[in-house]
């Protein structure tokens, strides 16, 4: 009778665990964190004034904004949000993540981008009126979105 209840104990605690493992997470919390980690750094660079060819502290493009907040974490992007767009990790933008870039065609020769926070909203550095903000993402900015490239997963 012991030896039977051992079993059934051995079976219990193999499907407890078979149950545990199968619910894993589908991104390692490392992954998680560098994505609150590059918001977190973004948001932080709010009210720094858009300077056309920016990349530095004292003021960013658009394109120079995103490029220094991934360089920040060791990921190397391209300077360009035209060539940011051709970054092959594409998805769907309702499979985006925080953190990931937005691509934006503004027009057939101006390209956009920005860093995607949620469903609502992104953060971006937008024109030479303009400075590194927070901004709803509807309207106009739906009509121009082009990609979401998602890459921290691969660093």
């Amino acid at each position: 009778m012991v030896l039977k209840n051992a079993n059934r104990f051995v079976v219990i605690l193999i499907i407890a665990f078979g149950v545990h493992f199968c619910n894993y997470k589908s991104e390692p919390e490392k992954v998680w964190g560098l994505r609150s980690k590059i918001i977190e750094l973004a948001e932080s660079l709010k009210g720094i004034k858009y300077q056309y060819g920016g990349s530095e502290i004292y003021g960013f493009d658009c394109s120079g904004f995103v490029k220094y907040v991934y360089g920040s974490f060791g990921i190397d992007i391209p300077r360009t949000a035209k060539k940011q767009g051709k970054i092959k990790h594409r998805v769907r933008f309702d499979k985006a993540k925080p953190g990931d870039i937005l691509i934006f065609k503004i027009s057939r020769k101006k390209w956009h981008s920005g860093i995607y926070i949620n469903e609502k909203y992104f953060i971006h550095s937008p024109n030479g009126r303009g400075y590194i903000r927070r901004e709803k993402y509807s309207g106009y900015w739906i009509k121009k979105m082009k990609y979401v490239i998602s890459i921290i997963e691969r660093y």
